[in-house]
């Protein structure tokens, strides 16, 4: 497994500048060939055509979030590239997305994994072996996720709509935008704000700002902020 990892090319596409000078030298330290670092949406897809890679690791929160739609036009060029996908978040309603619109065969890994640089490096053969296999997207290393486990059951006692609307908070949205949005009333989204208030227990003191509390809630279940 390890001679097979050394000799596929992989690319990394990040726009958090710190995580990647930290991921490739790690993971060329480990033996793994980076064949190129993007930051940017047309940076990666030049260096996608020009070399090629076997694997390509990617932060899910890539491009405002278009990191998914990316993956999708590399697997147009190379149906069998291997994918490993980085999230912050082990419940990716909240970056409005499913496993189920991840393309076949990726390896999700969660940030905040012990020794998650090892887990990608395991991935690569993986990630090549699920697709070649026509495998199902999984999280990478579930049986060490004890502390997702408990980050998706506070998370699960949300509604779709409601992950949303907070999604829509986290992004400035009034209500009345967010109403505009769903094709709904003023009303029920106030309503709908005011249960996702009760369900984290903010909106009591009169002296605090709700949706200030509530965009602090937001960003935390994703991870950091991006520039």
């Amino acid at each position: 497994m390890i001679d097979l990892i050394t000799t596929m090319k992989t690319l990394i596409i990040n726009d958090l500048s710190f995580e990647l000078a930290l991921m490739a030298p790690a993971l060329s330290s480990l033996g793994v060939e980076i064949i190129g670092q993007a930051t940017n949406e047309s940076e990666a897809y030049s260096l996608f055509l020009l070399h090629k890679p076997s694997v390509v690791i990617i932060d899910i929160g890539f491009n405002n979030r278009g990191a998914i739609e990316l993956c999708q036009r590399f697997r147009e060029t190379n149906p069998l590239l291997g994918l490993i996908i980085i999230s912050s978040t082990p419940d990716l309603r909240i970056l409005g997305t499913t496993v189920g619109q991840i393309p076949a065969g990726s390896q999700l890994i969660l940030k905040s994994c012990d020794n998650v640089v090892g887990l990608i490096h395991q991935s690569i053969a993986l990630s090549i072996l699920a697709v070649q296999q026509e495998g199902s997207t999984i999280w990478a290393g579930q049986e060490n996720l004890l502390n997702a486990q408990l980050f998706i059951s506070i998370l699960a006692g949300l509604t779709d709509i409601q992950i949303e609307t907070m999604r829509h908070i986290g992004n400035g949205l009034s209500n009345l935008e967010i109403s505009r949005l769903r094709f709904v009333t003023e009303k029920s989204v106030e309503q709908i704000v005011t249960k996702i208030s009760q369900y984290f227990g903010v909106g009591a003191d009169p002296t605090k700002n709700q949706r200030v509390l509530l965009a602090g809630h937001y960003f935390k279940w994703v991870g950091a902020i991006r520039q």
